[in-house]
């Protein structure tokens, strides 16, 4: 079992840099939380889905899917409505920078002004920032504002209240996505270590050679994947492919200190009981079991704002732990019988949020399978990780991935490697066989 301990000695020097300090010692840590709208208050009446569309920035230009904004509608020649955004995991901290981030679609500032205001100690709303930038019609991410004395906005029961208003009734009034960054310190005497789950993020990291500050794997690596039996370590290969909570950070420094790339497993699609975060999950995402595989159920990918604080927590773990990039498994149950009514758009809104926060930490991030929505997935992901594409005559779905100079890793465990290597190599696909266990065993295609 892994020591799940936060480590606490570590301090940002600059935003490129970490400087490793002895855990002993009281440092600051430096945080970026991204607080997401966790309930509304409107007093003009909306038509909508669900209001975690606004935590996933999913659009732009003039795309128009109805499902990944909210529409609201005039109220007495005005739209109001007022968002609750939950800072609780940031208690007591010192704010040292506060951004406002909106993406939406309407009009120009001269044909509707819109205004977003935040409500302060004194009981006052405060304008942030306006439309100004947005051009008319089209999907912008424009807005972002900073925000001078953060800490003023800061409730008693840690939230914030943004007021979202205009004082006329175009019904073209159409939000995607709002966001406050909020970038803090901590003590490490202060600090919560109880777990896994508390949501914060730690800035990301960059590595060198990198595309935007984070690696790219590439076609033609030799990589292996092993989450069972003995880590063997010595093999000659770029890349490793291992558990994230059965792996330590010593096992993770060794095989980096040999030139690997570590990508780091973990389930985001589905709840496993035997995980050291399992408590976090209430009853209600929980459905049903995933065929085969004991203390395992599906998850509601709905339910983004519970989740998506857990994969945080799970993602900034493997930061921590030093990994390149992460493979989160289970991302395509709204293809399974998973006892939710999940959508297609459901899982590409889960999807993209979980690309999302892995980019944010400066980690790499596959797709798993999911080859149903590759073709709207592909821009948000570094790479794929497939498993028996040849066994279900699947695999033209990958070549996106292959055209964006993305590698394809790729696993078959039931057919003969003679049956499907000479085609995966042709298709610039890294294959290999294995066997279901994911031990040390391998057969690579090239």
């Amino acid at each position: 079992m892994l020591n799940f301990k936060i480590l606490l000695a570590k301090k940002i020097k600059t935003s490129l840099q970490l400087l490793f300090v002895s855990t002993l010692l009281i440092v600051n840590i430096y945080f970026a939380e991204f607080i997401f709208p966790s309930r509304s208050i409107n007093t003009g009446s909306t038509s909508s889905p669900q209001l975690t569309v606004l935590a996933v920035q999913d659009e732009q230009g003039s795309d128009n899917n109805l499902n990944t904004y909210i529409k609201f509608k005039a109220s007495d020649k005005q739209y109001l409505s007022i968002f609750k955004f939950n800072a609780s995991s940031i208690a007591n901290p010192t704010i040292l920078k506060s951004e406002f981030h909106a993406n939406s679609r309407g009009p120009e500032k001269f044909v509707e002004s819109r205004k977003f205001q935040l409500f302060n100690n004194s009981e006052k709303w405060l304008s942030i920032a306006d439309n100004l930038n947005i051009q008319n019609e089209l999907r912008s991410s424009d807005i972002n504002s900073s925000i001078k004395d953060a800490g003023q906005f800061i409730n008693n029961d840690h939230s914030n209240a943004l007021r979202y208003k205009t004082k006329s009734s175009v019904d073209k009034n159409q939000p995607g996505y709002f966001a406050f960054v909020i970038n803090s310190s901590r003590s490490n005497s202060t600090m919560d270590t109880s777990g896994l789950t508390g949501g914060t993020t730690v800035m990301p990291r960059t590595t060198t050679g990198s595309r935007r500050g984070r690696w790219q794997p590439v076609p033609g690596l030799k990589w292996q994947i092993q989450y069972t039996g003995t880590l063997d370590t010595s093999l000659k290969v770029d890349v490793y492919n291992i558990d994230l909570f059965d792996t330590s950070t010593a096992v993770i420094s060794e095989l980096q200190s040999k030139g690997k790339h570590i990508i780091c497993y973990f389930s985001a699609g589905s709840y496993e009981s035997w995980r050291p975060d399992a408590s976090a999950f209430p009853a209600s995402v929980l459905g049903r079991k995933l065929d085969s595989w004991a203390g395992e159920k599906w998850l509601d990918i709905r339910q983004l704002n519970i989740l998506i604080p857990i994969m945080q927590a799970r993602m900034k773990l493997a930061a921590d732990k030093g990994c390149n990039a992460v493979d989160p498994d289970n991302v395509d149950g709204y293809s399974n019988h998973t006892g939710f009514p999940l959508s297609y758009n459901d899982q590409l809104v889960y999807n993209i949020a979980i690309a999302n926060a892995a980019h944010n930490l400066g980690l790499a991030v596959s797709l798993k399978n999911d080859v149903d929505q590759i073709k709207d997935l592909v821009n948000y992901f570094d790479f794929a990780v497939n498993e028996k594409c040849f066994q279900y005559n699947e695999c033209n779905t990958l070549i996106p991935f292959i055209s964006a100079s993305k590698a394809v890793f790729g696993i078959e465990y039931n057919l003969s490697d003679s049956s499907f290597c000479s085609q995966a190599n042709a298709m610039n696909f890294d294959f290999l066989k294995k066997k279901l266990s994911l031990d040390a065993w391998r057969e690579p295609c090239r």
